[in-house]
C-alpha cells in the first residue's frame, strides 16, 4: 500500500469550464485537492467532464485547448504555471495512445521529450532503459509503433511519459481498447509505477479499473459536471458497495436465434500478408440474414483487417469476398456508393470516420444521400438534445462516448443489409455500454444482420448468436458464444 503525504500537490477550488459556441459549461464548480503520492480514480459516466477536468489539469485547457475558465488550479502551491512548466509537473496519456505518439519508433518517442529538455545521451539512454524495464516491456524498445499491439501501445504511451519523471501522472481510460489479457498487461504496468513510485501521484480515469481496485486512496466521481461525490475510504466500503461503483454488466435479454435467411456475407480462402508477414490466413467464413455474431480475439489477432477487407477498405490479395451479391475482387470493384449501400461500418476510433461540422449533419450524412432513414435521424437528433448535445454543436466538442454513439446512428439509419461495428464499448460507461448494446438487439428484433468487434465476452453471451474468435490471423473458433469458456486467452 502506498503511504500518501499530507502535503497537497493539485488544488482545485471553483472551476468551472466551458467551451466554445456551447450554452452550458462542461464542469462547474469543482474544488478538490490531492495529496502527494495519492492514488485516485476519477469516475464518472461519459460525458460528465471528466476529460475537460483532465485537460485542466495538465493546462491544456485553455491554453492549447481554447475554453473558457472559472476558478483556480494550484500545481505545488503556484497557479502561473505556463504549458512548458506544466509539462515539468503533469504528463498525461490519452485515452487512444495514437493521438499522442510524435515519431516512428518505441525509443524515438521515449527519448522526444527528454531531447527537448537538452538531456545528454547517456542519461536518457539510462531513463529509457529503467522505464521499460520497470514496465515490464524492454523487448518493445526497438520495435516500430504502427507494429505494436494496442495493449502494447498503451504501454508506450505511458511509458513515454513516465521517463519525464513527472510528478502527477493522469491516465485517460487506458484500458478502453484492450482485450481482457492486454488489459491485465497495462493495470500490472500501472500496479508496478504505483509501487516503486511511492512520490507519484497518479490520477486515472477508468470504467473498468479492476485489478487497481486495491490501490485506490480516494474516488473522486464527477456526475453532469459537478463533483458528485468524494470517497475518502474507497479501501474500507463494504464489499457490495465497492462492487456497485466498478459493476460492468449487461440486462438479462431474451437472446433470439432466428431463422436466418440467405448469404448476406461469403468469405472463401481470404489471405492477406503485409511485408512478409501473414495478417490473415485461410479465411472461410459465412454469414446469414439476421444472424448477430461477435468477432472475438486479442489486440493483433486480425480482426480489424478482416472487417476492412469486408467493407472494401483494404484490397483483396487472395481468395474471394461476397457481399449481399457484389463480389469484392478488386477486378469486379463495385463503386463506394453501391457498397455503402449494403453497408454500415463503424470504426475502433471515433475520431476516424467524423467529417462534417454538426452533429445534424454527420447524423444524415447518410440518409439524405441514399434517402432513407431521415425521418428516424430526426428522432436520435432530439434523444442527443436531450443529452444536452445540440444538433448544431461541432462532434469533436463531444465526448468520446458522446462520439461513438453518434457513429453508430450515422452508418445504420440508412437500413444498411449488414453493419458491422468495431469495439463499439471503448469509452462506454456502465449506463451507455448497456444503451448500445440494447440498440444492437432493436437492430438484430427487426431482421438487421450485424458483425460486432469486441473483447467482451459477457456481451457475446447475452446478446449474439454466434462467436467467432481469431488467433494468429486464423478462425479458430465458430459457433454458439456461450461455449467461450476456455477458448479466449
Amino acid at each position: 500500500m502506498r503511504s500518501a503525504s499530507n502535503e497537497h500537490i493539485i488544488e482545485v477550488q471553483g472551476l468551472s469550464v466551458r467551451y466554445p459556441n456551447r450554452d452550458r459549461y462542461s464542469i462547474r464548480d469543482v474544488s478538490f485537492s490531492v495529496n502527494k503520492g495519492e492514488f485516485i480514480w476519477l469516475s464518472g459516466n461519459s460525458a460528465s467532464g471528466k476529460s475537460t477536468l483532465m485537460n485542466s489539469l495538465c493546462g491544456f485547457i485553455p491554453q492549447i485547448i481554447p475554453a473558457e475558465v472559472k476558478g483556480t488550479i494550484k500545481i505545488n502551491g503556484r497557479d502561473d504555471l505556463n504549458t512548458l512548466q506544466l509539462a515539468r509537473q503533469i504528463s498525461m496519456v490519452h485515452q487512444d495512445p495514437e493521438t499522442q505518439f510524435c515519431t516512428e519508433t518505441v525509443e524515438d518517442e521515449m527519448a522526444f521529450g527528454l531531447e527537448n529538455r537538452m538531456l545528454a545521451r547517456r542519461k536518457i539512454d539510462k531513463r529509457i532503459e529503467t522505464t521499460l524495464r520497470d514496465l515490464n516491456c524492454s523487448d518493445l524498445r526497438y520495435r516500430s509503433l504502427h507494429t505494436l499491439s494496442g495493449g502494447e501501445k498503451q504501454k508506450i504511451a505511458i511509458a513515454s511519459m513516465l521517463v519525464l519523471n513527472p510528478k502527477v501522472l493522469i491516465l485517460d481510460e487506458p484500458t478502453s481498447n484492450l482485450d481482457s489479457v492486454s488489459m491485465e498487461e497495462v493495470l500490472g504496468s500501472i500496479e508496478n509505477v504505483s509501487r516503486r513510485s511511492e512520490e507519484l501521484t497518479i490520477i486515472i480515469a477508468e470504467h473498468r479499473i479492476g485489478d487497481l481496485e486495491s490501490k485506490v486512496d480516494r474516488v473522486l466521481r464527477m456526475e453532469n459536471g459537478v463533483l458528485g461525490r468524494v470517497i475518502d475510504d474507497f479501501r474500507d466500503l463494504p464489499t457490495d458497495q465497492r462492487k456497485t461503483l466498478t459493476r460492468h454488466s449487461y440486462p438479462e435479454y431474451a437472446r433470439r436465434v432466428n431463422r436466418y435467411g440467405k448469404t448476406v456475407l461469403n468469405i472463401k480462402g481470404l489471405n492477406c500478408r503485409v511485408n512478409g508477414r501473414w495478417i490473415l490466413r485461410e479465411i472461410d467464413l459465412k454469414v446469414r440474414k439476421n444472424e448477430m455474431v461477435a468477432l472475438m480475439g486479442r489486440n493483433g489477432s486480425g480482426k480489424t483487417t478482416l472487417i476492412k477487407h469486408i467493407a472494401g477498405l483494404l484490397e483483396v490479395q487472395e481468395g474471394e469476398i461476397y457481399l449481399a451479391g457484389e463480389n469484392l475482387n478488386p477486378s469486379r470493384s463495385i463503386p463506394p456508393w453501391r457498397l455503402g449501400r449494403k453497408l454500415g461500418y463503424v470504426f475502433q476510433n471515433p475520431n476516424h470516420q467524423i467529417f462534417e461540422n454538426t452533429v445534424e449533419k454527420e447524423m444524415l450524412f447518410g440518409p439524405n444521400n441514399f434517402g432513407k432513414g431521415i425521418e428516424n435521424g430526426e428522432k436520435k437528433l432530439m434523444d442527443m438534445e436531450n443529452e444536452g448535445v445540440g444538433r448544431k454543436t461541432h462532434p469533436h466538442c463531444m465526448s468520446f462516448g458522446q462520439k461513438r454513439r453518434l457513429n453508430i446512428h450515422s452508418s445504420s439509419l440508412h437500413d444498411p443489409e449488414l453493419i458491422i461495428v468495431d469495439e463499439p464499448f471503448t469509452g462506454q460507461d456502465h449506463e451507455n455500454g448497456q444503451k448500445i448494446a440494447g440498440l444492437f438487439y432493436d437492430y438484430h428484433r427487426m431482421g438487421t444482420t450485424l458483425i460486432i468487434v469486441t473483447h467482451d465476452p459477457e456481451f457475446a453471451r447475452k446478446f449474439c448468436t454466434r462467436a467467432v474468435v481469431m488467433e494468429d490471423g486464423r478462425v479458430v473458433h465458430d459457433g454458439d458464444p456461450k461455449v467461450l469458456e476456455g477458448i479466449l486467452w
